[in-house]
């Protein structure tokens, strides 16, 4: 009988098993140019549609809502650009998370089942924040396909198509110009 000799690293993912994969942690932002159409349930109010593109090169989000707003996050500054198409203004403003789906700092997953969504596989990761168990259902590559809060979905992906953004879509549109503060607040 002859013994079978394995590389040290696939004789360690082996003999690990299941703890290192409870150490991986899940790509949770797109890596490549997406453009994803969400349904967003609300607590109260109707459904809605929401549109998110992502520029993976520059880190750069832009959701557009359902009312025509436009919101863009640029993930390198954490700043935040408003767009009010009524006025043609726009604010900026510094950030931080975009959100309910990325996990506080720190926060620690758990891997769960595969699924598919909008056509997609995915992996499901969990975790608690503020008593509430978030679960995400993302692929390999970082595209949000569903949202989970305690059980009730939030967020999920009607289509999703990967090709090139245009810069363009994650600027101030010309002819905007900065929107005033209402008369005592502070800000930009």
């Amino acid at each position: 009988m002859s013994l079978v000799r394995l590389p040290p690293a696939a004789a360690l993912a082996l003999l690990a098993g299941s703890p290192l994969e409870a150490q991986m942690q899940p790509q949770l932002l797109p890596t490549r140019d997406v453009d994803i159409t969400y349904t967003i349930t609300r607590a109260r109010g109707p459904a809605v549609r929401e549109r998110v593109r992502w520029s993976a090169g520059e880190h750069l989000e832009r959701v557009d809502g359902p009312d025509r707003s436009t919101t863009i996050f640029d993930r390198n500054s954490s700043e935040i650009t408003l767009l009010i198409p009524g006025s043609r203004t726009y604010r900026k403003l510094e950030g931080g998370r975009a959100g309910p789906i990325e996990p506080e700092q720190g926060a620690v997953l758990t891997r769960g089942g595969e699924a598919k969504v909008a056509g997609l596989p995915c992996s499901d990761w969990s975790w608690t924040e503020n008593g509430e168990m978030h679960t995400v259902c993302a692929t390999p590559d970082g595209v949000l396909l569903r949202l989970v809060v305690d059980g009730k979905t939030v967020v999920q992906a009607l289509s999703v198509s990967y090709h090139q953004q245009s810069p363009d879509l994650f600027e101030v549109p010309s002819g905007y110009a900065p929107a005033l503060a209402p008369e005592g607040a502070v800000g930009p």
